[in-house]
């Protein structure tokens, strides 16, 4: 069973910090060296300074200035174990206006075979490395780890909106258009009622696999070195972020794979060879808007039936619709993965084409190079178009449903296969994990 728990939070004093918007940033594994530098310049204390800081020692001092931020009153502790309600308001191309809810507390930290909190993707071993070295020095939870549940009778959304909520505590604008507004809860009727409602669900981690694993690292070097540890100190539970996966406000974005470097590629070529497996329906190459809105429209139309990507190449007068003649083809790919992972359709991409065709292995994929991950369809066409790509794929987003299905079946999806919408703002709340008890 899933156990959670509230905590006393560490917040932004608002009486020291005039505008929380200079003080918030996105999660650590999406900001570049160039965003990265432009959160320095936002405030002396945004939080990019303790999660991810710039130079050496970064962690040591991440850790100093943590624990001067609080001295100096810039950060402060919640009096009461609380959970937070977190809402976040966001448009979609289209204009169509969301609202995703959820709540943040802290989670008991399971084995990774518990069947208690499944993760979907593999992790690799620099960026944990990273937040371990980061968790060690700071002795906190900066950014939580988003996950998803499911409840299609709602029942945790009534808790969160049943009753009339206090004034909300931070109410920021993030980078990417989105408006996140944030409550402090200590009803402990409301609290009991979300512990009872999660306890009996299956937790699928969404985005920050590899924060979780430190987590579970974390924990076991603190029991190694407490071995009279009775399971409720701090570093038994990390802070988790819990979204209902059948919330309509929950949307999931496709990542597309642009391809480089490749050696005497020819389009001709690559092009009949993507006609063993795949049917080609060639379009006009989406220049305007006008073009784009068909091109894409029809995509997601071939994908409501069938595995369809779309894909631009240079060399090519036209773009292409690919869709797989038969999917039973990956039977003999990916034996070993389960049907769920064998059905996914970033696998049959990078397993089909990627690798089978252009040759671009798992490792080189791991390592990045040849591919690069991008949401947007138009600089993603750009690219190809001024030669310093190759190769751009276009895919339908992967369901909400499929990776609750993989991470069912124990298994792990590629790189960059989801994208959840929109992404947690780091800096609303952080958790202090040692002098915790639950």
């Amino acid at each position: 069973m899933a156990v959670i728990a509230p905590f006393k939070g560490i917040l932004y004093n608002p009486q020291k910090i005039n505008d929380m918007s200079k003080v918030m940033a996105p999660p650590y594994d999406v900001i570049s060296p160039d965003g990265q530098e432009k959160l320095y310049q936002k405030s002396d204390y945004n939080i990019v300074r303790l999660d991810f800081a710039k130079g050496s020692p970064r962690y040591t001092r991440a850790a100093s200035d943590f624990k001067k931020w609080q001295g100096d009153g810039i950060l402060v502790r919640d009096e009461r174990p609380a959970v937070y309600i977190y809402e976040q308001d966001y448009r979609l191309k289209d204009g169509t206006l969301k609202t995703r809810k959820g709540f943040m507390s802290l989670v008991r930290i399971e084995e990774l075979d518990s069947g208690v909190i499944l993760p979907h993707e593999r992790t690799l071993s620099g960026p944990k490395t990273d937040r371990l070295n980061l968790t060690r020095a700071t002795d906190a939870n900066f950014s939580p780890i988003f996950s998803l549940y499911s409840d299609p009778e709602m029942k945790t959304n009534a808790l969160l909106s049943g009753k009339a909520k206090p004034p909300h505590i931070v109410n920021v604008q993030g980078e990417d258009g989105a408006n996140n507004r944030l409550w402090r809860v200590t009803d402990e009727l409301i609290i009991n009622g979300l512990i009872k409602e999660i306890s009996d669900k299956m937790i699928f981690i969404a985005d920050g696999h590899h924060r979780y694993e430190t987590a579970l690292n974390y924990r076991n070097e603190m029991r190694e070195r407490r071995p009279d540890y009775t399971g409720k100190e701090g570093f038994n539970y990390t802070l988790m972020y819990f979204s209902n996966m059948d919330d309509e406000g929950l949307t999931v974005f496709p990542t597309h794979r642009l391809i480089y470097g490749l050696k005497e590629f020819d389009p001709e070529v690559f092009e009949n060879r993507l006609s063993e497996n795949f049917k080609i329906e060639r379009m006009p190459a989406p220049s305007s808007a006008d073009l784009w809105s068909s091109f894409m429209k029809r995509l997601k139309e071939k994908g409501k039936r069938a595995h369809s990507f779309g894909v631009y190449a240079e060399g090519w007068n036209h773009a292409a619709i690919m869709t797989l003649r038969n999917e039973e083809v990956m039977d003999k790919f990916v034996a070993e993965h389960s049907k769920a992972y064998r059905r996914l359709d970033v696998t049959i991409l990078h397993t089909l084409v990627i690798e089978n065709i252009l040759g671009v292995s798992k490792e080189r994929q791991e390592r990045k190079e040849n591919i690069e991950y991008i949401q947007d369809e138009g600089e993603g066409l750009s690219k190809v178009q001024n030669g310093e790509r190759q190769i751009f794929f276009i895919l339908n987003p992967t369901k909400v449903t499929e990776v609750e299905e993989v991470a069912k079946a124990r298994d792990k999806m590629p790189q960059k296969s989801t994208y959840f919408y929109p992404k947690l703002l780091t800096g609303l709340v952080i958790n202090k994990i040692g002098d915790t008890t639950i």
